[in-house]
């Protein structure tokens, strides 16, 4: 039989096998991505790749070493760079072009990475004209590289939903500090969250709750994030996985 500690190593080594073969990977640090002679943070430096460049990687055969860095658990994957061969943390890599300057929300992300997959479907009527009106409307996006944009509009009430096939739940989380899209829930310097926590301000509250996979009693990879900022309006937002796919959901109301 497996054990715990081991089944969860296998579990995450699989996963990052997994994603490694599927796709390129494009350099995702805004000061620049950092290429070590060796993987270690004491290694020589031999340079830095600028951000938004797309990688090189080399296949390995020796095992993986992690890093934990900002709350994010790491690899150091060998690349190739500069013709010769280094190593880099996977942590600040994301599996399409970051985002551009200018680029502030995930649809218009969304749009920078790929193209619209025909005209938006709306559907329901908009007619929010008193608070017993319980009507909704939902307009949906799709994109040619599996993307899609959905946005649910009520009565004092909305809510977004973002698929991001081929992302984990942590290049979420590093996509959404780059576009600072929603600066009061995930700040530009914020780190992955590990544990649930609540934090209260004179006028704010905020609560992150994070469920992790369960192996026979002991805690596994990250499996979903929630956070509630609670100010004039109550905003929360979930990270988790669904299917092969990342889904963002973010919904805000009185």
């Amino acid at each position: 039989m497996i054990k715990p500690a081991l089944a969860t190593s296998v579990f995450l080594l699989l996963a990052v096998f997994a994603l490694k073969a599927q796709q390129t990977y494009y350099a995702a640090a805004k000061s620049g991505l950092s290429v070590r002679e060796q993987p270690g943070t004491g290694s020589k430096v031999l340079g830095k790749i600028a951000y938004g460049t797309q990688l090189q990687l080399v296949k390995d055969t020796a095992a993986l070493i992690t890093i934990a860095t900002e709350g994010f658990t790491g690899y150091w994957w060998k690349i190739k760079y500069n013709n010769r061969q280094g190593y880099i943390v996977s942590t600040y890599v994301l599996p399409a072009p970051p985002p551009k300057a200018g680029i502030k929300t995930v649809e218009q992300y969304c749009k920078q990475v790929a193209a619209p997959y025909g005209k938006p479907l709306v559907l329901g009527k908009n007619n929010f004209v008193n608070i017993e009106d319980e009507s909704t409307q939902l307009t949906k996006q799709l994109f040619t590289n599996g993307m899609e944009y959905h946005q649910i509009t009520g009565y004092e009430y909305m809510a977004w939903l973002y698929l991001l096939p081929g992302f984990t739940i942590e290049q979420a989380y590093l996509l959404l500090r780059l576009l600072g899209q929603y600066p009061e829930i995930i700040g530009a310097n914020d780190v992955f969250p590990e544990r649930s926590t609540t934090t209260k301000g004179e006028q704010f509250e905020k609560e992150i709750i994070v469920e992790r996979e369960n192996y026979n009693s002991r805690p596994g990879p990250v499996k979903k994030i929630s956070i509630y900022h609670t100010e004039a309006i109550v905003t929360e937002l979930e990270i988790y996985l669904l299917d092969q796919q990342v889904a963002i959901r973010v919904s805000a109301g009185v």
